[in-house]
């Protein structure tokens, strides 16, 4: 049957505990937003998950970030749909606990690219069953060989959010322009997105890169907005055309300030590259990882006590200029980042 959006939802405010009992299921099929582990990570809402002890998980990913390492540290995923085996260039490129698991046979790793990946988001958000894309053509990402969820089996029509086939190349039909490739759409269960400002009723909005994460809120089944501060909704709707997310594709809000921490949120705080450089040092001793799960996953009561453990200083050098949106106190290297006087694009045209 054709996918057809035929209900208004209506958000529920509701805290991030519930949030997560409420969606996060095991063996649920999700996609985090954000870019890559420096932008927008949801991070709290994993760390929520890892803490009811969520398992079995199947993540469709544009890219890993901090949320999937900490869910691959946690051993929670079973199945990864993703273009990237890392989760941050300046924290560690491989997601080393992602590498381990594989390696040992305990996770399914399916290989899309990041133009594949994108074009199967917009496709789930159309509503469209699959989508044609000329890019892939000669890649052995789609040699039927490395079909990761075929050889095991789970292409059967069983599982309704694993399509029956990885792709297909076909003949263009319409202009004899020779052969493209068919991408099935991307169906997840659940989206869970972080964002700068939501409103009451779930219309959202975030400032600086947004990859695909309009495209998994209106290609999911459910949503969950995690949003550093919850506004009335009259508020979002004196600048309409700031806004990505529709209050009717959303179910849930959580209203969770320092929410995506370690990664940044634009114009609120920046990403902490020391903080994400330990997280990449202990996954490479097991026993340091345990010990790093228990003081700041299992240690804290709550996500509140787990941002009064960061720090006043720490917090504060994160803070963002509300001109530049990003830190211009905390050292990117051997000094402070330069606060910004004029454009670039000004300033090297000599004017």
């Amino acid at each position: 049957m054709p996918r057809f959006r035929t209900k208004t939802k209506k958000a529920q405010i509701m805290s991030l505990e519930e949030a997560v009992k409420g969606f996060a299921h095991d063996g649920v099929m999700c996609a985090f937003s954000g870019f890559t582990g420096f932008n927008r990570n949801p991070f709290a809402f994993s760390w929520q998950m890892v803490r009811q002890g969520v398992k079995n998980l199947h993540v469709v990913d544009r890219h890993g970030s901090c949320c999937t390492w900490l869910l691959n540290a946690a051993g929670a995923i079973k199945i990864y749909e993703t273009n990237w085996m890392g989760w941050g260039e300046m924290a560690g490129k491989l997601d080393i606990n992602l590498e381990r698991r594989y390696k040992a046979g305990d996770m399914i790793l399916e290989d899309y690219s990041h133009g594949a990946t994108a074009m199967r988001a917009l496709a789930g958000a159309i509503g469209a069953p699959f989508i044609p894309y000329n890019a892939p053509l000669g890649s052995d990402l789609y040699n039927p060989k490395y079909d990761a969820l075929g050889k095991a089996g789970m292409r059967d029509g069983k599982n309704p959010r694993i399509p029956k086939k990885k792709f297909i190349q076909m003949e263009e039909p319409f202009w004899g322009e020779g052969e493209t490739i068919l991408l099935p759409a991307m169906r997840p269960e659940l989206a869970i997105i972080h964002v700068a400002q939501c409103g009451d009723k779930g219309t959202a909005r975030w400032r600086g890169v947004g990859t695909i994460d309009k495209e998994i809120s209106f290609a999911a089944d459910r949503v969950v907005i995690l949003a550093e501060e919850v506004v009335p909704e009259s508020e979002m709707r004196k600048l309409p055309e700031g806004n990505q997310i529709p209050y009717f594709v959303v179910d849930a809000v959580v209203e969770c300030p320092w929410g995506a921490f370690p990664s940044s949120v634009p114009f609120y705080y920046d990403y902490d590259a020391p903080f994400m450089r330990d997280m990449d040092k202990i996954s490479r001793n097991l026993d340091e990882q345990k010990k790093w799960l228990d003081e700041w996953v299992f240690g804290p009561k709550n996500w509140e006590e787990f941002i009064v453990k960061l720090g006043a200083k720490r917090l504060l050098d994160l803070r963002a200029d509300s001109v530049t949106g990003y830190s211009t106190r905390m050292m990117r290297g051997k000094k402070p980042a330069p606060r910004m006087k004029m454009p670039l694009s000004v300033a090297m045209s000599g004017y």
